[in-house]
């Protein structure tokens, strides 16, 4: 949750965000807000060099609810398997278009906004019992980015169907939707149970990369004469951070390795 105000930051300052480890409708909605918020905020003339990405995390819903249905055991539960993490995917993809329509919008496009895309990351099918497209096909429609494994990619070139699938089936994710609830799956629960095992899977991950670049930082030929406080690879890094939930403030620290690096 503390990363949602990083967002509407970097935005006002006219820095493109990929804002990732979105787990429920809650948080995407928030992610909205925030990108909305950073864009009024900013104080731009003209923002159609601003973009963002929001990754909305999929398969790794089906993993975790997959198993509290299983716990639940009974055959209605177990019919629910499979379909938690798509029918999720639709109703993002119908709060998306509602929140990019309207007169706060409409304001924002005529100084040259663009939409903060929706992005299906964790496309790999975890379960071999599933469809090796389940996180593909079900998921394609306007202005959806879909960040495939090669296994899924290959699978979707080999067997997948090319057409606007996302919105076809609406009323369906709907009663999916309410029929885990009525089960007692806790939507919230759930992204914030993934949230909390992402952000610590980023961190370690993160962490391991200042390190490799401390060890190896005599060996990389870093530009470092700048004008702005960060480099570019500083700022792609940063604002990947701000998304992972790390605070503003350890920011600097990682500016600070980059500046202590000598270039070749």
């Amino acid at each position: 949750q503390q990363c949602v105000p990083s967002i509407k930051e970097v935005i006002s300052l006219g820095i493109s965000v990929n804002v990732t480890l979105i787990f429920s409708l809650s948080r995407y909605e928030a992610v909205i807000d925030a990108y909305l918020d950073g864009l009024e905020s900013s104080g731009l003339s003209d923002l159609s060099k601003l973009t963002s990405v929001a990754s909305f995390f999929v398969s790794r819903v089906d993993t975790l609810v997959d198993k509290m249905l299983e716990k639940i055991g009974t055959p209605e539960a177990l019919n629910l398997r499979g379909k938690a993490a798509v029918a999720q995917a639709a109703l993002a993809y119908k709060l998306y278009r509602k929140k990019f329509s309207g007169p706060r919008w409409e304001a924002l496009v005529k100084k040259g906004a663009k939409k903060q895309r929706l992005l299906w990351a964790s496309t790999s099918v975890k379960n071999p019992a599933y469809s090796d497209t389940l996180y593909v096909a079900p998921l394609i429609g306007p202005d959806t980015v879909s960040t495939m494994p090669d296994q899924a990619l290959q699978a979707f070139i080999d067997h997948g169907v090319v057409s606007r699938t996302i919105d076809a089936n609406v009323s369906d994710a709907e009663g999916i939707y309410s029929a885990l609830e009525k089960l007692g799956i806790d939507w919230n629960e759930v992204g914030t149970i993934l949230d909390a095992d992402g952000v610590e899977s980023f961190k370690k991950s993160f962490d391991s990369l200042l390190v490799s670049l401390q060890e190896n930082g005599d060996s990389l030929k870093l530009v470092s004469h700048y004008e702005t406080p960060l480099s570019w690879s500083a700022i792609t890094i940063s604002t990947r951070a701000l998304a992972c939930g790390w605070a503003p403030g350890k920011l600097v620290e990682l500016n600070k390795r980059y500046r202590s690096f000598n270039p070749l």
